[in-house]
């Protein structure tokens, strides 16, 4: 009888372990197709996560849930419409002048490079060595074009699947509406007997999740307000447009400041060096009031994560959801860090 019952066991477990295993495998398969239809609702559900604090707080000046869930809209259905008639149109304005000035601006920096060239050329340098710099100069264009290519593909890929998500504010305000209800069918689902330090567990994530991406929100709106702000007193072209730029890259861990800078610092200096010299320590400056005292302030301390695993958390988040699977990846990725904490303390 106990023979049997553990033969039982086996069996269970050994199935549970091939559907995970087939699962998973499904999910890799069919990651693209699986990925559209998921993206809206972990957007809703982020969107939800994000606003039930300012909902929670007009809940505790009495206000009903719905009617705060209804306030709350209002509020960013009103900055939504200030940023269409206000920003929207100038940022495709700038977008539109820019792309029909390619061609000049690739003429402008031939001229500028020709001049090196002949200037280089003329030089008393080995010829060995004028050779590999010239080689890696050519190797830098073929890099800048490249990268403003993929800029350009991300940007209209982020704006085609931002008007593709109209069911986002539907899902969104039925989840801020019914986040009690979904919270306690959470915790009907989990064992009795480790629901308490499950509950601890998801408190931990909750602090770490929800700290960071409202402080990382916070912070990259600052930066792209100071970086605009800078390019306008510098007088560079599309510093609106370079502005929001700079706000988006600076998601990015490492590497997003120093993309947000390359196309102003490229843009400035076709009117003059003096001018992408200036764009340049704009930049450096906004980031080390950005690293120094803003995000230290409003984000506190990091998430603990060796960078190996950010820049691995980024590349996996990017691929899936793109600038909002890079805006979500580190603390993903901290959560993950707390799972698994969490797992070999209470289970080996």
């Amino acid at each position: 009888m106990i023979d049997n019952i553990k033969d039982r066991i086996l069996l269970y477990k050994l199935i549970k372990y091939v559907v995970i295993i087939l699962l998973l495998l499904f999910l890799v398969k069919n990651r693209q197709f699986l990925s559209e239809i998921v993206s809206p609702f972990i957007i809703s559900a982020l969107l939800a996560y994000l606003l039930n604090p300012i909902v929670h707080y007009f809940e505790k000046r009495g206000f009903k849930r719905i009617y705060s869930v209804v306030l709350v809209y209002a509020f960013f259905l009103c900055l939504a419409i200030i940023f269409g008639l206000v920003i929207i149109p100038r940022l495709f304005k700038d977008v539109s002048v820019l792309v029909e000035n390619i061609p000049n601006y690739m003429k402008q920096y031939d001229n500028l490079y020709q001049k090196f060239q002949n200037g280089f050329i003329n030089s008393n340098l080995p010829q060995g060595i004028k050779d590999i710099i010239d080689d890696n100069i050519m190797l830098l264009q073929n890099m800048i074009l490249s990268f403003l290519h993929k800029v350009a593909d991300s940007i209209i890929n982020f704006f085609s699947q931002l008007f593709n998500f109209i069911i986002v504010p539907v899902l969104t305000f039925y989840m801020l509406k019914d986040s009690a209800y979904f919270k306690n069918q959470l915790i009907l689902i989990l064992p009795k007997s480790k629901r308490n330090k499950i509950m601890q567990l998801f408190r931990d994530i909750d602090n770490v999740f929800g700290k960071y991406i409202r402080g990382q929100i916070f912070v990259c709106s600052v930066v792209g307000i100071l970086t605009t702000i800078a390019l306008l007193v510098i007088k560079v072209k599309y510093s609106l447009t370079l502005g929001m730029f700079a706000s988006v890259s600076n998601i990015i861990p490492y590497f997003g400041p120093i993309i947000g800078m390359i196309p102003t610092v490229i843009l400035a200096l076709l009117d003059s060096p003096t001018k992408a010299f200036y764009a340049a320590g704009a930049y450096i400056l906004v980031q080390q009031l950005e690293s120094g005292i803003i995000t230290p302030k409003i984000i506190g301390e990091s998430v603990g994560i060796h960078p190996v695993y950010v820049i691995m958390a980024l590349l996996i988040g990017g691929r899936i959801l793109g600038i909002i699977g890079m805006l979500i990846a580190v603390p993903f990725a901290a959560v993950i860090k707390l799972c698994l904490r969490h797992f070999l303390k209470n289970y080996l």
